[in-house]
């Protein structure tokens, strides 16, 4: 059995959305409001979203694709006799202690019939061997929790960050209007934030979650809600973005350049959120800042995760 593994391109765009798609057992889509099984076929490019994201349609999948070829990163499939079987994207990028400048594995996935065969393990050396190349510090991932030892096996196996992934009530925060305050455009060169303090979410890496948020999709213009913003009074920089056909919570993109004016800063945000009529927001952050500065506010404890990573040097 030879694996073959290469740079994507836009002609395996097929093969990439069968990968993803065969992890879904089964197809769902809301008729009158009411969830009910349906076939991939009768299912519009919004809905097959919902089920996992842009690879979930070779319309969406390419767009996606292309970002990060043209952004200069690294889409990787793994061929076994002619066939593309497995997926890996790859990240270079920067950010301070422990990663400094790393590579970052954001996407590994291998189609359910060629699983345990040595496919992925193949893709992580290749991901490895590249950010070798790039003179990277280090490479890290955010694992599936199911995951965690097989990039242990891999290699990648001290720990980066322990995350907690975080809901706050806004029920007892102000509404605040951002056009009361002094409000530049969300940075469009990442330079501005690299030596920042990246808050949330802390289960991707800073330039990671930069670059994918210049990225647009037409297929979440009419779905999502999305606000952005530097404050160049407080040094922050933050997206609220309604989480997927769910526009009373949203997800927070955060950076900061001192965690001084954390506490202020958050109440500006929260206060934000809860102007542009959110309920509650989700966060993703460092154990070290949840302890220090969150504990204290009205929040639901979702889940864990580890950052994992290996020292190139």
């Amino acid at each position: 059995m030879t694996i073959q593994i290469r740079l994507a391109s836009l002609d395996d765009i097929e093969e990439i959305v069968g990968i993803h798609c065969s992890s879904i057992d089964k197809w769902f889509k809301y008729v009158d409001g009411k969830k009910i099984q349906a076939k991939y076929e009768e299912l519009s490019i919004a809905e097959r979203w919902a089920h996992g994201g842009p690879w979930m349609s070779i319309e969406t999948c390419a767009v996606h694709v292309n970002y990060i070829l043209t952004w200069g990163h690294y889409p990787l499939v793994a061929v076994l006799d002619n066939r593309v079987v497995g997926e890996l994207e790859l990240y270079i990028g920067y950010e301070s202690d422990p990663l400094y400048h790393h590579g970052f594995i954001d996407v590994l996935e291998v189609h359910k019939e060629f699983r345990r065969r040595g496919i992925g393990r193949r893709l992580v050396k290749k991901a490895i061997e590249i950010s070798r190349e790039k003179n990277c510090n280090s490479i890290a991932v955010w694992p599936d929790p199911n995951a965690v030892e097989f990039y242990k096996k891999c290699g990648i196996n001290k720990i980066a960050f322990h995350v907690k992934y975080i809901k706050l009530d806004l029920s007892n925060i102000r509404s605040l209007n951002p056009e009361s305050l002094s409000i530049k455009r969300f940075p469009v060169s990442y330079d501005e934030l690299k030596n920042w303090v990246f808050v949330s979410p802390r289960i991707l890496s800073s330039f990671v979650t930069w670059i994918k948020s210049r990225w647009r999709y037409a297929v979440e213009e009419n779905i999502v809600v999305r606000f952005e913003a530097l404050l160049p009074q407080y040094d922050t920089a933050f997206i609220i973005k309604s989480m997927w056909m769910n526009r009373s919570e949203a997800n927070l993109y955060w950076w900061i350049k001192d965690l001084d004016s954390f506490p202020q800063t958050m109440e500006i945000i929260l206060g934000i959120a809860k102007y542009l009529g959110f309920n509650a927001i989700r966060l993703s952050v460092n154990e070290k800042i949840y302890n220090k500065y969150i504990t204290n506010h009205k929040h639901e404890i979702l889940n864990e995760y580890l950052v994992l990573f290996k020292e190139l040097k």
